[in-house]
């Protein structure tokens, strides 16, 4: 396995940094800030310079203030600085290559060498008072929890200082030497402020706060080892209500000194230049306090940010086309036993293929499938539909020749998700929605607990013997951090005991779907996919990995099963069908010979609207004829008496306002919790207006074929452009991200993505910086899609479309985005407005529902699973019966940036992150919030849904607002959005690609209702 190191020498990284090929020359320039979110500082010996991390880079600045001068570049990723007494060397904490390590340099940026390695991340780097040794907080025990650890500054004598169960980080040394100082607690809530003693061991407690209200952070000591400061945060959840430095003597206190004066005090140590002035960073200022006078005064600077603005061509749609394509979205295919069938889900029906043959539909409905998996003899079925209301398993017998009288074997008002046969075909497993593996007896349709919920794991396999089941799901390192690997889950039948495995140590198995593992039926080995390939490993009699992984083969693979002899395995590579055979490696494709094409009604259909709204601009007309022809707008033009010539059909929505479809720009419709709603949620989408949908990651071939069956019409739901699983680096937390962990998979995995004609890029919370630039030049030249991630830095200045939340969760634990009382500063909106990239607010609030508690109760949200209406009903709820003032002030300070970058130009796009957040209605709180808290226009808003990703996807042409020639993606709604922003909620008809249906006609397999019937009618 080659890793590659980002951060060996800064002749190296600037060359990385430079060596852009777009397909055209990218727009280069800075941008000056003079504010720093989330900045950290160290101060000189000599007390006349200032290093600080702003935005990933460091700049060396006068400590009276003035210009900075960069001294890092992006790829380096460095931050943390720490200036040793003498002034020759600064500590630093660097995750080029992948991994958390611990660096040095020179003041002057030269000479940066690492100092740790290995697999465990290394963070928060303190050098002690004689420069010899580094206290560092580190992972790297394995054990699950940080501890605090020592080394030299060549890297050697690598001590571990504490070994508690708790999480012990953030260390600072006495200015003896003899002492440490860190926090002490459960995952990021740090409860306590401990000191230990190099010469006894001896831990004693200096402060503590109740873990349930507050949170303390970054010790560090006064000259004189007198007295302490530290950073308090109050509040708990996704983001604190404020922070204060604390200063407090080093003894047992609970009486401060000192309260600085900034209620966002950042998450770094504060350097100390006496024992009454200190320099410590808050509400985006460099500070420097006064003790004795009880003063604070900020110290200016100006930092110049590098900007690219990628030009590329953009991927070209043929929305019109009706020619045939082959069929990508070969979603979980499976091998009989006897080698000669091939069972797979496609085009929204289950298909059964005898190789060499055309494939045949089992199923002839309009409801979700998924799953299916042959008995041991072959003669059953097991799948996945929702015809019943919920998905639920379901068992065919082999011998019938259609699926009608299939038996629904444990009926359930929860979902039943990825069926697996015991050997014998008396029981079948089964994930519900909370994550359970759940075992359901055949004959008598009672259900049992297998193993119980972890985060979203894989298909269970049985082992040959029954006696053991093996579950891919994730293995988190620490509590402090979620990521950890995707490894093997064995559980025992019957006494259900787990014991973790990994496939090999440090990496994960490919993703938690259906990338195995599965056990050979001869009981001798599971097969699986691991660093995008396929391998296999042996296996004990318990069945239980028994020696190291072996390859099998050289090409992307995914979805391996294995015929009844063990001597095949059946597997998907870039949507093709391959068998290999296992004792000669000889590979043979599996032809499927079934297309699809592109849906286009044929039609003239007249909208006669009373008010109207193209999508941009605060304009609205009124008593307007809208023409579609075919899927398309033809005019827009004031309503005429006589209807123009050829009309099919005519709309009168005389009380309505017609508007385009509504942009959801950050969806994960085909992973996580999405995967229980079915054929619900393309529905569920529509009636609450939402045509477009921009997926972010998704699981590969469940997205594909989610979108191959929208755009032939064989689902209802939107326009999706959809990617499939996350690019990643070695840790990994959600089941559709990728552990990637060499150049070679790395570029398997672009290859995978443009094999399967993706339509974005995700570049995900691991994933180094160098490997982040590797993958926005291969979307951009190879691909003409756009890129994201969750890190402002990489969109900035190594030429990424977007981010894809203003703050989200960061491999660092905080953002440079957004602090953690969720506040952005003059560097974030004016990078933002002024880089050329889009940002997709995902608010994550569920405040709002505050104003508009009828939400939950909407006949619409009968659409919705039982148990994600009882999740809204639970927000609406908490939102009307509890204090909810710190979100609403929250959510201010999100608007506030969300009105500032539009009002300046920049491009903000609205989004939720469901089906994370709540499908669909937070979509509409978004837009709600941007109005009432953001102080936008409700026009303005809308744009942030319907023209500007038509912007900044390259899609101008065809969607984004209603003018002739544009796709007809429109809704019908009551009222009128341009005066009040909660209509907009009120849908009464959808017209994707011209289909025009009320909402009524698109709940009706789940739910009976008349909305828009009167305009809409369904017949």
């Amino acid at each position: 396995m080659r890793r590659v190191s980002l951060c060996l020498n800064l002749p190296v990284a600037i060359a990385l940094f430079s060596a852009v090929a777009f397909a055209a020359s990218p727009v280069t320039k800075t941008i000056t800030v003079n504010e720093g979110t989330d900045m950290q500082v160290t101060v000189s010996p000599d007390r006349k310079t200032i290093l600080a991390d702003i935005q990933g880079l460091i700049f060396s600045i006068p400590a009276s203030g003035g210009t900075g001068k960069q001294l890092t570049q992006p790829v380096q990723e460095a931050s943390h600085p720490d200036w040793s007494s003498k002034g020759d060397l600064v500590a630093l904490q660097c995750y080029a290559g992948g991994t958390f390590h611990i660096w040095t340099m020179k003041p002057n940026g030269s000479g940066l060498k690492r100092v740790t390695t290995g697999h465990g991340d290394d963070r928060e780097p303190r050098l002690s008072p004689d420069g010899t040794t580094i206290a560092f907080s580190s992972d790297r025990a394995f054990k699950g929890s940080y501890d605090i650890w020592t080394v030299k500054i060549d890297g050697s004598d690598l001590k571990q200082i504490t070994n508690s169960a708790a999480d012990e980080y953030e260390p600072n040394w006495s200015h003896d030497g003899k002492r440490l100082v860190f926090v002490s607690g459960t995952g990021i809530q740090a409860r306590s402020i401990e000191m230990a003693d190099l010469g006894t061991g001896q831990h004693t407690t200096i402060a503590s706060v109740d873990p349930m209200k507050a949170r303390v952070n970054v010790p560090s000591f006064s000259p004189d080892d007198s007295q302490i400061a530290y950073v308090q945060f109050d509040g708990t959840g996704l983001f604190l209500n404020k922070s204060h430095l604390v200063v407090a003597s080093s003894m047992v206190t609970t009486t401060p000194v000192y309260t600085g004066k900034s209620d966002d005090a950042f998450p770094f140590p504060a350097t100390w230049l006496s024992t009454s002035e200190l320099i410590y960073t808050g509400g985006g200022k460099i500070l420097r306090a006064n003790l004795a006078a009880g003063t604070e005064t900020a110290i200016p600077f100006t930092a110049a940010i590098p900007n690219i603005r990628p030009q590329y061509p953009h991927k070209h749609y043929d929305f019109d086309e009706t020619s045939s394509h082959a069929v990508k979205g070969i979603y979980a295919p499976v091998l009989s036993p006897d080698g000669k069938q091939v069972a797979f889900v496609a085009l929204n029906q289950l298909y059964l293929m005898t190789i060499g043959q055309a494939p045949v539909a089992l199923t002839h409905d309009a409801f979700y499938k998924q799953g299916p998996m042959f008995s041991a003899d072959g003669k059953w079925l097991v799948y996945v539909s929702d015809r019943d209301g919920i998905e639920n398993v379901y068992v065919h017998d082999m011998s019938s020749v259609n699926t009608t009288g299939d038996k629904r074997i444990a009926p359930s008002e929860s979902a039943q998700i990825m069926p697996a046969w015991s050997p014998d075909g008396k029981q079948i497993a089964f994930q519900d929605q909370t994550g359970a593996t759940l075992l359901a007896d055949v004959a008598t349709g009672k259900i049992s607990q297998l193993a119980p919920s972890t985060f979203f794991p894989g298909r269970a396999a049985f082992a040959p013997k029954g006696n053991t089941v093996a579950i891919a799901t994730i293995n988190p390192y620490t509590k402090r951090f979620r990521e950890g690997t995707s490894d093997f889950l064995m559980v025992d039948v019957a006494t259900k005991a787990t014991k973790f495995y990994s496939p090999s140590p440090y990496e994960s198995v490919t993703t938690r779907t259906e990338d195995g593992p599965i056990y050979a039926p001869n009981g001798k080995e599971i097969a699986f996919v691991f660093r995008d390939l396929l391998y296999t490993m042996p296996v004990d009699a318990n069945g239980h990995p028994s020696g190291p992984a072996a390859k099998l083969n050289d090409e992307t693979t995914d979805a391996p099963t294995w015929s009844g002899d063990s001597s095949r395995i059946l597997y998907l590579s870039n949507g093709k069908l391959r068998l290999i055979e296992r004792a000669t490696g000889k590979i043979t494709p599996v032809p499927v010979d079934l297309t699809y094409a592109q849906a286009k009604p044929q039609q003239k259909l007249l909208i006669h609207a009373g008010r109207f709204w193209k999508g941009s601009g605060a304009e609205e007309l009124k008593d307007v004829d809208v023409l579609i022809t075919d899927n398309r707008i033809t005019s827009v033009k004031p309503h005429s008496p006589t209807p123009p010539e050829g009309v099919t059909k005519t709309i009168e929505a005389l009380d309505s306002t017609v508007m385009p479809g509504l942009f959801e720009n950050h969806v994960h419709a085909d992973s996580d919790n999405g995967i229980y709603y079915g054929d619900r949620m393309g529905r569920l989408w529509l009636i609450y207006g939402i045509t477009e949908l921009r997926g972010i990651a998704d699981n590969a071939y469940r997205a594909l074929e989610h979108k191959e069956s929208y755009i032939a019409g064989a689902a209802t739901g939107p326009r999706i452009f959809t990617t499939g699983e996350a690019v990643d680096g070695e840790r990994v937390y959600y089941p559709m991200m990728i552990a990637t962990t060499s150049e070679e998979q790395l570029h398997r995995e672009f290859d995978r993505l443009k094999a399967l004609d993706f339509d974005f890029v995700k570049l995900y919370v691991r994933l180094p910086y160098g490997w982040a630039k590797e993958g926005i030049e291969y979307a951009h030249s190879e691909m003409g899609v756009e890129t994201a991630s969750h890190y402002l830095l990489p969109a900035v200045a190594l030429g990424e479309d977007g981010m894809s939340h203003l703050s989200a969760t960061a491999r660092t634990g905080w953002a440079y985005s957004r602090s953690l009382t969720g506040r952005s500063y003059g560097d974030v909106q004016k990078l933002l407005a002024e880089s050329g990239m889009w940002t997709i607010s995902t608010t994550f609030s569920q405040a709002p529902y505050a104003d508009d508690p009828g939400m939950a109760t909407d006949p619409r949200q009968s659409v919705a699973p039982p148990w994600e209406n009882k999740r809204l009903r639970t927000a609406v709820e908490t939102a009307t019966h509890t204090d909810i003032a710190p979100m609403i002030d929250h959510l201010k300070d999100e608007e506030a940036v969300v009105s500032g970058t539009y009002r300046k130009g920049g491009i903000i796009l609205a989004g939720t992150d469901s089906p994370l957040d709540i499908p669909a209605t937070s979509l509409h709180l978004n837009l709600r919030a941007q109005v009432k808290y953001g102080h936008m226009e409700p026009w303005q808003a809308l744009e942030t849904a319907t023209s500007l990703p038509a912007k900044a996807y390259g899609l101008t042409k065809d969607l984004g607002t209603l003018e002739p020639g544009r796709l007809a993606d429109l809704i019908i709604v009551a009222g009128d959005p341009l005066k009040n922003i909660d209509d907009v909620a009120r849908v009464q008809c959808v017209a994707k690609n011209g289909k025009l249906e009320s909402v009524a006609s698109i709940m009706a397999p789940f739910a009976k209702s008349g909305i828009g019937e009167s305009i809409c009618p369904m017949h």
